[in-house]
């Protein structure tokens, strides 16, 4: 990652309390601390699969953001500190308009993904007090840090895929909480949210199935695993309710649910919290379809660890067993006695 640009201002805000700002008037300088803290907070934000993905709101006038970014990055009229600054005015007259918000440090970046796509980055961060061990008296002395681990509120554009116009394009992200009292900060990126249940179900069963394949995960422990995901999300889905990406992975993963939401988190498959997951596009997760010219199959994956079915990968064959009596019957009709097994049915 390439970081060509950052700026910090402060947003004053206590709940219920008025609100302020204080700006600084030059970028930060691209030092090694400054680096380290962009890219923490741009691994946390790429390791959350709790956010919500859409683009910008057409009306600019009550969601200014968008012509901000596109008069620094493309219009070029504004530079990237005086563009953070009008950027800040805007985060604030939006904070005002919630009174429970808070404030914190803002931090602006700009910079290359090593995909090659130019992104913006904007967080709110906060100092938290700990303890340091003096090198010299090894004594324990009081220090700050800024706390990345518990950030909340953040969001990214993907200014390539932006520019490039497509309409399928989600290209701006932000950190969603459930309950959360920040959905100012998605109003100040004047973010649309796209949700698309069907695309979003598919992402995730691509997703799961993904890190299972990654864990090495052995037949059984894949189909529990998969399973308990389908479970979950079969409810949502009968209930029509959203889906929470946090309570699914400690769902489907209790003994490590982070890991299962970082890898959910990847950038390639960008799954957004909040969808009611597509009935018929779960059922990938538990069952194999498949339909050719003169059969369809609908195969539970637990007929693979029971033998009820075998799938030959090397000839591209697969072998169904213990048929039902109905089918057996049938089938017996369709061949003459002594045709060896498997020819087929009558040649007249």
């Amino acid at each position: 990652m390439a970081i060509t640009a950052a700026v910090l201002h402060k947003l004053i805000k206590e709940p219920h309390g008025p609100t302020t700002v204080q700006t600084r008037d030059e970028a930060l300088p691209l030092n090694e601390p400054v680096q380290n803290l962009i890219n923490a907070i741009s691994k946390f934000y790429g390791s959350r699969a709790n956010k919500g993905y859409g683009r910008f709101e057409e009306d600019v006038l009550t969601y200014p953001t968008s012509t901000v970014l596109r008069r620094m990055f493309v219009v070029s009229d504004l530079n990237f500190v005086d563009g953070s600054k009008q950027l800040l005015d805007v985060l604030a007259g939006k904070a005002r308009q919630a009174p429970l918000s808070k404030g914190g440090y803002v931090l602006m970046a700009h910079g290359d993904s090593d995909a090659g796509n130019a992104w913006f980055l904007v967080a709110i961060i906060n100092n938290v007090p700990s303890n340091a061990v003096n090198e010299v008296t090894l004594e324990i002395e009081e220090s700050v840090h800024v706390d990345v681990d518990n950030l909340r509120v953040a969001g990214r554009v993907n200014l390539t895929n932006w520019l490039e116009g497509s309409e399928q394009d989600r290209y701006l992200g932000f950190l969603k909480h459930r309950g959360d009292v920040a959905d100012y900060f998605k109003y100040f990126l004047g973010c649309n949210v796209v949700v698309r249940d069907a695309e979003d179900t598919k992402r995730l069963v691509d997703g799961l199935r993904a890190f299972a394949h990654a864990e090495n995960l052995d037949q059984a422990q894949e189909d529990d695993f998969l399973r308990r995901a389908h479970a979950f999300c079969a409810e949502r889905s009968k209930a029509r309710e959203p889906l929470s990406l946090e309570e699914l992975t400690n769902a489907a993963w209790p003994e490590a649910p982070e890991r299962l939401a970082q890898s959910l988190a990847a950038s390639a498959v960008e799954i957004s919290d909040g969808f009611v997951p597509d009935g018929r596009s779960l059922k990938s997760l538990i069952k194999f379809h498949g339909k050719a010219k003169f059969w369809t199959v609908d195969l539970d994956r637990r007929a693979l660890r029971s033998g009820d079915a075998q799938y030959v990968q090397a000839r591209g064959e697969l072998i169904l067993r213990n048929l039902p009596q109905t089918l057996k019957s049938a089938l017996d009709g369709e061949v003459r006695e002594g045709e060896d097994d498997g020819a087929g049915g009558r040649n007249d």
